[in-house]
C-alpha cells in the first residue's frame, strides 16, 4: 500500500509540476496582453488630456480676445475724456439744430448754482443735456451768474453776461 500511496504522490507532483509551469506562462501571457493594452489606454488618456487643453487654450484665448477688446473700449473712452478734459471741441454729439434754437444761444440765460461732480469733474445740466469742461472755473465768473451756451468755432462754449469777452470750452455728455 505503501508504493501506491508513493505512486499516486508522485502523480500528483508530477502533474501539479508539469500544471504549474502552464499556469505560470499563462499568467505571463496574460498579463502580456494587459500591458499591450496599456500603451493604448495611456494614449487615449494622452489623446484625451490633450483634447481638454486645447480646449482650456481655446476658452482662455477668447477670454483674453474679450479682455482685449474690454480694454481697447477703455482706452478710448478713457481717450475721449481726456480730450473733453482739454477742452478739445471735436465733439461726437450735437445739439438738432431745432432744440439749440429753442432752449441755447445768447437769449436763453440760466444759473449753474451748484455743478455736479461726476468722476472727478464738474458737470452741470441745462436744456435736457450734461455739459462739463475740464478748464479751471474762470477768475471772477460766480455760478449764480446769468450763462448761456452757444456754439461757435464748430465748439460749444459756456459764456457768462457779466464777462462778455470770457468763455469756457464745455462738452456734451
Amino acid at each position: 500500500m505503501k508504493l501506491v500511496g508513493f505512486i499516486s504522490t508522485a502523480v500528483l507532483s508530477f502533474t501539479l509540476g508539469a500544471a504549474a509551469p502552464a499556469y505560470a506562462q499563462q499568467e505571463q501571457h496574460d498579463q502580456q496582453e494587459v500591458q499591450k493594452d496599456k500603451p493604448a489606454q495611456t494614449e487615449e488618456k494622452h489623446t484625451q488630456h490633450e483634447e481638454k487643453t486645447a480646449q482650456q487654450q481655446d476658452k482662455n484665448s477668447k477670454q483674453e480676445e474679450k479682455t482685449a477688446q474690454q480694454q481697447d473700449r477703455t482706452v478710448k473712452e478713457e481717450g475721449k475724456t481726456a480730450q473733453e478734459q482739454r477742452g478739445d471741441n471735436d465733439h461726437d454729439r450735437r445739439i438738432p439744430e431745432d432744440r439749440f434754437r429753442a432752449n441755447f444761444g445768447r437769449e436763453h440765460v440760466f444759473i449753474i448754482n451748484h455743478p455736479v461732480i461726476v468722476e472727478g469733474h464738474p458737470r452741470f445740466q441745462y436744456g435736457g443735456y450734461w455739459f462739463g469742461y475740464g478748464e479751471p472755473w474762470p477768475v471772477g465768473w460766480a455760478y449764480s451768474d446769468n450763462v448761456y451756451v452757444d456754439y461757435v468755432d464748430g465748439g460749444y462754449f459756456l459764456y457768462n453776461r457779466v464777462h462778455p469777452g470770457i468763455r469756457l470750452s464745455i462738452n456734451i455728455f
